[in-house]
C-alpha cells in the first residue's frame, strides 16, 4: 500500500512574489525542526512503488514555481559575496526550514531562529579591478597605446579579468581561440602543426565562432551558436586550465564595456599568502580591444580581421599564425579586499547508518550584473537555478518519505554552494577546510549544475536526455545504480556519456562542485544537459527552461540517491577517480 503524502506548502503555479517570500521567512523564523525516529526503509529494489510515490512529489510545477523566484532580477545575479547571494542564501535557508530539515551551518546554534542556522560561512580574498593599460609595439617602432578606468572609457579598449600585473610577451594570433575536436576545428593544433607555441605569449583571438556565407555558425549543424560564441567563459576555461598557459590573452570584439563593479576574481587564500598545496596559479590579464585596433597589430601580417573571418568562412579551416617582432606591455592594477560568503546545508539524520552521509549539491550563485545593454542582469535560470530547486524539491520529498516513516538509513545533506562561478570555492572550503561530516564517511555525493535546458545536439522538444559524468571514474557500483534506477523509476532518460572522459577537451569532469569530492576519493555523479546559447549571458531566463524534462532527471537523482542511502553496503570504489 502506498503511504499517505503530505505536502509542506501548498502548490503555487504562479510565480511567488516579494510579499511571499517575506511570509516565508517570517514563517520560517517561528517553526521547530521536527525529530522523528526514521526506521529501516526499503531500498529501491526492494519497493520501487514506495519510492516512486515519493519522487512522483516533485513536479514541473513546483520547480518552476521556486525558479521563477529564484532566477528573478530580485537577487540582483547571485555573484559571490554579493547582496543577491547573501539574499539567495537566506530564501534557500528559509526554504529548509519550512520543510523541516535540521539545519547544519556553523553560523549559529542549530536551534536559533532565522537563516543562519542553515549556513556556512567562510571568507573569501578578492581583487577589484582599478585601471589597465596596454602599449604595443613592432621592431622597437610604437603602435599604440590604450588605457581604461574609471576616468577612460573610448570603447576602443577595455579589461575583462585577471588580476594585477604587468605583462610583456610577444604576440601569437590564435584565430577564435576553439578547441574542439567532436566539431572537427581546433585553432590550437593548427598552431601545433604550424610549430608555433603560445606559452609565455599575449595571444590575440575572435570573439565569437566562423560563421557560413549565409550567415548561420559554422560549428552548427542547424546554423545556431554555440557555447564557444554563448558562453562568457567558454574559451577562457580551455585556455587557462591547461599546463602551457599564455602570458595574457587579447579578446578582439566588442570593447565598449563598462568599468566592472563586482566581486572580480576570489579565492580561498589571501593574494600574498602561498596556499599549503603549492604555489597560487595567477590568473593572466584577459583585455577586448576593437577590430580597429586589431587590424592595427594585424598589419603587418597582410590580414585583417575582415579577411580573416572571410577566409576562414570559405576554407572552413583556422586562420593563426605567429607575429615575429610584436610585442604587447599590458597592465592590469587592482585593490585587495576580503569579504564574507556562506554555503547553505540542510540535513536529514539516518538511522542504523546515521554516520555515513550522502551530499547533494548545486551551486546557487551565478556572476551577477555585466554588460552595457537594457537587461544587465544575469539571472541563471539555468546556472545554476535549475540544479539549486531540483536540490530544494529532493530535500522535501525525502522529508515527507521521513516523516511518514520511511527516513534514509544514511544521513542526507543537501548543500548550495557558493563561489562555483569563482573557482569552485564553496565546495572547495567544505571539502578541504570544513566538512560538516568526516569526508572517508561521505559515500557519495550527487552534483546537480545546468539541467533546464538542451545543448545545440539535442534540437527539438523530444531530447530526453541528461549527461551523466564522472559516475564510473570511481565507483562502477554507483554507475550501475544509476543505471537501475533510471529503469525501475521509469523515467527512461538517455543516460547520455559523451563526457564522461578525462580526456574529454571541454573537461566537464572538472568543472563543477563534484571535482572537490572526486579528488578526495569520494565516488560521484555529475548530472549535466550541456551548454547553450544563454550560457553566462542574459538570456538564461526561466521562461526557457524545459521543466517536464528537469523533472524527470530530478526523479532520476531522488531514485539514485534513495538507493545509496538505503542499502546495506555503500558504493563500492573501484577506479582511482582524478589520479
Amino acid at each position: 500500500m502506498r503511504p499517505a503524502v503530505r505536502r509542506f506548502r501548498s502548490k503555487h503555479a504562479s510565480v511567488p512574489t516579494c510579499s511571499r517570500l517575506l511570509v516565508l521567512l517570517l514563517l520560517a523564523g517561528s517553526l521547530t525542526v521536527n525529530s522523528l525516529s526514521a526506521q529501516v526503509t526499503p531500498t529501491l529494489v526492494d519497493d520501487p512503488e514506495i519510492v516512486s510515490t515519493y519522487a512522483n512529489t516533485i513536479t514541473a510545477n513546483d520547480l518552476a514555481a521556486h525558479l521563477y523566484f529564484f532566477a528573478s532580477d530580485h537577487f540582483q545575479g547571485r555573484e559571490t559575496t554579493q547582496p543577491g547571494q547573501r539574499l539567495a542564501a537566506e530564501y534557500l535557508a528559509s526554504q529548509y526550514r519550512l520543510m523541516g530539515l535540521e539545519p547544519r551551518g556553523t553560523a549559529a546554534p542549530h536551534d536559533a531562529a532565522g537563516p543562519d542556522a542553515y549556513l556556512q560561512p567562510f571568507t573569501v580574498y578578492g581583487t577589484r579591478f582599478d585601471r589597465s593599460t596596454l602599449t604595443a609595439e613592432r621592431n622597437g617602432t610604437p603602435l599604440f597605446s590604450a588605457e581604461f578606468s574609471r576616468d577612460v572609457n573610448n570603447g576602443s579598449f577595455s579589461y575583462q579579468m585577471g588580476e594585477g600585473q604587468d605583462v610583456t610577451a610577444p604576440l601569437v594570433f590564435a584565430g577564435y581561440g576553439i578547441h574542439d575536436p567532436d566539431l572537427d576545428f581546433s585553432d590550437f593544433d593548427a598552431l601545433n602543426s604550424a610549430g608555433v607555441q603560445i606559452g609565455g605569449t599575449w595571444i590575440m583571438i575572435l570573439d565569437g565562432e566562423p560563421m557560413t556565407s549565409n550567415g548561420g555558425m559554422l560549428l552548427s549543424e542547424n546554423g545556431t551558436p554555440t557555447a564557444w560564441s554563448t558562453g562568457r567563459f567558454t574559451k577562457l576555461r580551455f585556455l587557462l586550465q591547461g599546463e602551457t598557459m599564455p602570458a595574457g590573452i587579447i579578446i578582439v570584439g566588442n570593447a565598449d564595456a563598462p568599468v566592472p563593479e563586482g566581486a572580480g576574481s576570489l579565492s580561498l587564500s589571501p593574494p600574498d599568502r602561498t596556499p599549503a598545496n603549492g604555489a597560487r596559479r595567477v590568473l593572466p590579464p584577459v583585455l577586448r580591444i576593437s577590430e580597429d585596433l586589431a587590424d592595427v597589430l594585424l598589419s603587418a601580417s597582410g590580414h585583417t580581421v575582415a579577411s580573416i573571418t572571410s577566409t576562414v568562412t570559405e576554407t572552413h579551416s583556422p586562420v593563426v599564425f605567429g607575429m615575429s617582432g610584436t610585442r604587447l606591455t599590458g597592465s592590469v592594477e587592482n585593490s585587495r579586499y576580503d569579504a564574507p560568503t556562506e554555503n547553505v546545508v540542510a540535513f536529514i539524520e539516518g538511522s542504523d547508518l546515521k554516520n555515513e552521509v550522502v551530499v547533494l549539491t548545486s551551486h546557487y550563485d551565478h556572476i551577477g550584473i555585466s554588460g552595457s545593454g537594457e537587461d544587465r542582469i544575469n539571472n541563471g535560470a539555468d546556472d545554476d537555478g535549475s540544479g539549486t530547486v531540483t536540490l530544494l524539491e529532493l530535500a522535501s520529498a525525502f522529508q515527507q518519505a521521513k516523516d511518514d516513516g520511511f527516513g534514509p538509513r544514511r544521513s542526507l545533506l543537501f548543500m548550495n554552494v557558493t563561489g562555483e562561478e569563482k573557482g569552485l570555492l564553496g565546495s572547495a572550503w567544505y571539502s578541504d577546510h570544513e566538512p560538516l561530516f568526516p569526508i572517508e564517511n561521505t559515500v557519495t555525493n550527487l552534483n546537480i549544475d545546468m539541467i533546464g535546458r538542451v545543448d545545440p545536439t539535442h534540437p527539438g522538444p523530444d531530447a530526453n536526455y541528461v549527461y551523466i559524468i564522472g559516475s564510473n571514474l570511481i565507483s562502477q557500483e554507483l554507475h550501475n545504480i544509476n543505471l537501475q534506477a533510471n529503469d525501475l523509476m521509469g523515467t527512461g532518460l538517455d543516460l547520455n556519456e559523451r563526457f564522461n572522459s578525462r580526456d574529454d577537451p571541454n573537461q566537464f569532469y572538472r568543472r563543477s562542485d563534484h571535482w572537490n569530492f572526486g579528488k578526495h576519493g569520494v565516488p560521484f555523479i555529475f548530472f549535466f544537459t550541456g551548454t547553450h546559447e544563454d550560457y553566462h549571458g542574459v538570456g538564461d531566463e526561466p521562461e526557457k527552461i524545459e521543466y517536464e524534462r528537469m523533472e524527470k532527471i530530478a526523479r532520476l537523482i531522488f531514485g539514485t540517491a534513495w538507493q545509496v542511502a538505503n542499502q546495506d553496503t555503500r558504493p563500492a570504489v573501484s577506479g582511482t577517480g582524478f589520479n
